[in-house]
């Protein structure tokens, strides 16, 4: 029996315990709660640091707060080592960088991308570097102001990608390692109203996946020289009979880079993709979370399991993978608003 952690965010209350520590079995697919911690308001997105013991949610709240927590996920304990205001309105997406030295984040409602100190303890320090974007779209509702909604690392750089749903433009910025302080490297503006919200690279290819929320689409992004990047397919996410509103969340990219994964929130779907030599999508399959609003899921290592956070049903979900496809519902547990999937590491 093969044993990892993994911990998962909520829209919960301050007094519920909304962050929670799982076991996950790797040869059956079951899932046990075994932790949980309560005192932040719907801590949505969780980041881990990369010595796995610890971690930082963002308070998607007014005024969010970034909350640090200790881990020790063999002993099943998740306790609070600090707090720090998020300088903003609704913290949507935090990461912490390769090095550990930098706690990064973006407010939803605020619009300005963060840089934090991470100070050796853990504690999260003081505010380095803050970002305000400015903008709308064509979608009045939705796009009214700028919106960044998530801020990920570019793999082997200094380099962070915010897909701003509000403006329609992904912002790569470098950060300066030595004094945490952000400088706009380049900006690509995606299709006008899609709503860029995350997006995944390729493990081999020079290639990004932008999901856009907001037209349920994938768009297949080629990196050339000089960081040139620029659109080379534009996929939707949902089937072709589908009818009713809908909004896509996630997308993750399997770990030997074959399958493309993402979620669909109103047909309630994990559509998957074979990824071609080129890099482009094919071959759509769509499969049932097994709950309702998935807002967010994982890939266990080694590619057998993904995990789902159905907000909308109150449930997790595993679903067994078998050749990259999802054939069948392992387990659905109940559990308070999840919006967050993330897998501990183990040590290697």
């Amino acid at each position: 029996m093969a044993i990892l952690h993994m911990l998962t965010g909520s829209y919960s209350g301050r007094e519920e315990k909304g962050i929670k520590l799982w076991e996950f079995d790797t040869d059956s697919g079951t899932l046990k709660e075994v932790a949980g911690v309560s005192g932040i308001e719907r801590p949505s997105f969780l980041t881990i640091h990369p010595s796995q013991e610890l971690a930082v949610s963002g308070s998607e709240d007014f005024d969010g707060e970034l909350v640090s927590y200790k881990l020790d996920s063999d002993n099943g304990m998740i306790q609070e080592h600090s707090r720090s205001s998020g300088n903003g309105d609704h913290p949507a997406y935090v990461t912490i960088d390769r090095s550990g030295k930098w706690l990064l984040s973006v407010n939803y409602s605020g619009g300005n991308v963060n840089v934090f100190e991470l100070k050796e303890d853990g504690s999260i320090g003081g505010m380095t570097d803050s970002v305000q974007h400015k903008g709308t779209g064509p979608n009045h509702e939705r796009q009214d102001a700028a919106h960044p909604h998530s801020i990920i690392q570019v793999p082997g750089e200094n380099l962070f990608a915010v897909s701003d749903l509000g403006t329609d433009t992904i912002y790569f910025y470098q950060l300066d390692m030595q004094n945490g302080k952000l400088a706009l490297d380049h900006a690509v503006d995606t299709e006008p109203g899609s709503g860029p919200r995350h997006l995944a690279f390729h493990p081999k290819l020079p290639l990004i996946y932008s999901l856009g929320e907001l037209d349920s689409t994938m768009t297949v992004l080629t990196v050339g020289q000089e960081s040139e990047i620029k659109p080379i397919q534009r996929v939707s996410l949902l089937p072709t009979a589908f009818e009713g509103e809908n909004t896509a969340a996630e997308v993750v990219v399997s770990e030997d880079g074959k399958f493309l994964y993402a979620s669909n929130r109103g047909n309630d779907s994990i559509v998957s993709f074979e990824i071609d030599e080129s890099g482009k999508l094919r071959s759509p399959e769509f499969t049932s979370s097994g709950g309702a609003g998935p807002r967010h899921f994982s890939l266990v290592p080694g590619g057998e399991w993904l995990i789902a956070a159905n907000e909308k049903s109150d449930t997790l979900t595993v679903l067994k993978l078998e050749d990259g496809r999802a054939i069948e519902l392992a387990q659905e547990i109940k559990t308070k608003a999840p919006v967050c999937v993330k897998i501990i590491e183990p040590e290697i």
